[in-house]
């Protein structure tokens, strides 16, 4: 459902608290309720402008959620895995249109059967650890199971081995499971409550943020929050929220509430200053302690006389003089030992070079004495064509000569 719905909300303030009296009432003795509820309806306004701009750029409408940040004097020392549930008067989630999916332990089928006689029928798909471990252990199958469903639980047995199965894409997408205890009597109740709360993710650092209430939803069967419904969930959940956060209200410095893309609108801050509860209460030895320094030299200045008061600033700047330089020849000796070194490096380098050369040389000058034997070798067992050429007419001149006596013969024997 669109913010439009919210219009006539915001306009007549019937949904709100009636005007507040004159004097300030507190949630939780801190937070004034005027202001909350100003802070409320003033973000419900802004989130109906914004929307009306967008509705013609935008093509799909995504989950926009109000966010209670609170913003913390001392980090924490201890990180927690598990989440800290906060019950909400109105839930954030609707199991009757959100798609809900269970991690449990090995066999899946056990858990399966388990939600079936509890007759627990809200939650739409139960992964196992083999599952994950297979089927989902490519990026794209884990990112389509992300979309595919709104809120993620987990058997809490199976907690610490889950951030390294399911990677940051859960953490992007706001999506961290939320664990439950699977062995309780009462395990309907036990998924309701889980379904039906917020839930606060202590962190290491100086700033957290609690979701509080539904601004706008992608699907349209859900409905989104009202600021009433808003305002009433956040006074429910701050005193929750500070009773978690280690030091209480002395370790809070603000509060505020925002959009994911909205400027933060101011809740609550502590007071500046060393008192109690101020941003500075620990502070206030230091800064004792340093205003006494102060006096105590203000003190001996006062007692040295003019002239030696000279003599001292001389001194001292005779003296930053002399490290001055001391500096510089120190680095002078620095630069010309790494020239040094430089210039001895240096030489080596052009020597290695031709050794590498001479090997080449070798057995390019071995090959062609092994083509010249083989060469000659050859010439002796068989003859070329010259020497083909002569031997046969040394033959037929041979041939000639005896042809030619053998006629002179004949003609003398005829004559006999």
């Amino acid at each position: 459902m669109a913010l439009s719905s919210l219009k006539p909300a915001l306009i007549s303030r019937s949904s709100l608290p009636a005007n507040p009296p004159r004097k300030k009432e507190v949630v939780p003795s801190k937070v004034s309720t005027a202001q909350a509820t100003k802070a409320v309806n003033a973000l419900f306004a802004h989130a109906e402008k914004e929307r009306v701009k967008k509705e013609s750029t935008q093509l799909l409408s995504k989950d926009e959620f109000v966010w209670l940040v609170i913003a913390t004097k001392k980090i924490s020392p201890e990180k927690r895995v598990k989440p800290i549930k906060i019950q909400l008067p109105t839930p954030l989630l609707d199991p009757r249109y959100t798609s809900i999916c269970l991690f449990s332990k090995d066999p899946q089928r056990e858990y399966k059967d388990l939600l079936e006689t509890s007759s627990i029928k809200f939650i739409d798909r139960v992964v196992g650890m083999e599952k994950l471990k297979g089927k989902f252990k490519p990026y794209e199958a884990r990112r389509q199971l992300v979309n595919e469903h709104g809120m993620f639980l987990c058997d809490e047995r199976i907690v610490t081995f889950l951030p390294k199965l399911l990677g940051k894409y859960w953490l992007d997408a706001k999506k961290q499971p939320i664990p439950v205890c699977m062995t309780r009597k009462d395990l309907k109740g036990e998924l309701e409550r889980a379904v039906s709360s917020t839930y606060l993710h202590l962190s290491q650092g100086t700033c957290t943020s609690v979701k509080i209430a539904l601004l706008s939803s992608s699907n349209s069967s859900t409905s989104p929050h009202t600021p009433a419904q808003a305002l009433a969930n956040l006074i429910a959940a701050i005193p929750h929220i500070i009773a978690n956060i280690p030091g209480g209200w002395s370790n809070i410095q603000s509060l505020n509430i925002k959009t994911s893309t909205s400027i933060s609108l101011p809740l609550w801050t502590c007071p500046l200053g060393s008192g109690e509860g101020g941003r500075f209460e620990n502070m206030a030895g230091v800064l004792l302690s340093d205003d006494e320094e102060e006096t105590e030299d203000v003190e001996i200045g006062s007692a040295l006389k003019p002239e030696e008061v000279e003599k001292m600033l001389k001194e001292e700047k005779q003296n930053r003089k002399n490290e001055g330089k001391k500096r510089a020849a120190s680095e002078e000796k620095i630069s010309e030992e790494v020239k040094e070194k430089k210039i001895k490096a240096s030489p080596a380098k052009k020597t290695a070079a031709p050794k590498t050369e001479a090997p080449v040389e070798v057995k390019i000058v071995a090959a062609p004495v092994e083509v010249v034997k083989k060469s000659a070798v050859s010439k002796k067992a068989k003859p070329t064509q010259v020497e083909k050429k002569v031997i046969s007419s040394a033959s037929a001149g041979v041939k000639g000569k005896e042809s030619v006596v053998g006629k002179k013969g004949g003609k003398k024997g005829g004559k006999k």
